[in-house]
């Protein structure tokens, strides 16, 4: 149980979850950014990939390898104030650049615009409590899919072209039964590895949901 923990908690990590959502959003929605499949938009997910995983990634290298955190992990309250700084300017330039874009859909700045507000709540909250970054990435994530099925999905039906000529039809509520049961596991995999208390755990949850609602408020 604890390996399989371990492993949830670094596949699923909180850096990794936008990419994962965009690719699912370009797969399931490839009209929304004028394109016909989800290689057309290789730019787009090298920018998002770059400015949200890698740079985010070699920054906190330097600050461990300059001794400015203990830790990668960043076990400590105060390890996660200079890496959230930096995940929180990228991600800001990247919307800032993205929204000046006309083809960019409105329903994916929701996302970014969402992750960088759960940011900044993670980043005040930290001066008294160390959040679960993994619940709050998770938790927008399942939030932002429920928003898409009750607001953008009017039959239930998505389709999941995995090639080009091929497509995959299945029911909307698939997607969201399976988002629900990660989003459990890892809030559980947080507490069974000790590394949150349930506090923390639940309300990761909380800002999550409530981040992607404000995005789409704005948005919308």
């Amino acid at each position: 149980m604890i390996r399989l923990a371990h492993i949830t908690s670094y596949l699923l990590h909180p850096i990794f979850i936008l990419l994962y959502n965009s690719l699912l959003l370009m797969c399931l929605k490839p009209h929304w950014f004028g394109i016909h499949h989800v290689k057309e938009a290789g730019l787009l997910i090298l920018l998002v990939l770059i400015y949200t995983i890698i740079i985010p990634i070699i920054g906190i290298l330097l600050l461990r390898f300059i001794g400015l955190i203990k830790t990668i992990h960043l076990e400590d309250k105060m390890d996660r104030i200079a890496p959230l700084i930096i995940c929180i300017v990228f991600y800001l330039w990247l919307y800032i650049n993205l929204k000046q874009n006309p083809d960019i859909p409105k329903a994916f700045l929701s996302l970014i615009l969402g992750s960088i507000i759960s940011l900044c709540l993670a980043f005040v909250i930290n001066n008294w409590l160390k959040v679960s970054l993994h619940t709050i990435a998770i938790g927008g994530l399942i939030c932002f899919w429920l928003i898409i099925r009750y607001y953008f999905c009017t039959d239930d039906i998505m389709y999941f072209r995995f090639k080009e000529t091929e497509v995959s039809r299945f029911h909307i509520h698939q997607l969201l039964g399976i988002s629900l049961i990660l989003g459990g596991w890892i809030g559980t995999s947080r507490l069974y590895l000790k590394a949150h208390t349930s506090e923390e755990v639940y309300l990761g949850y909380v800002i999550g949901i409530i981040s992607i609602i404000i995005a789409f408020k704005y948005m919308y």
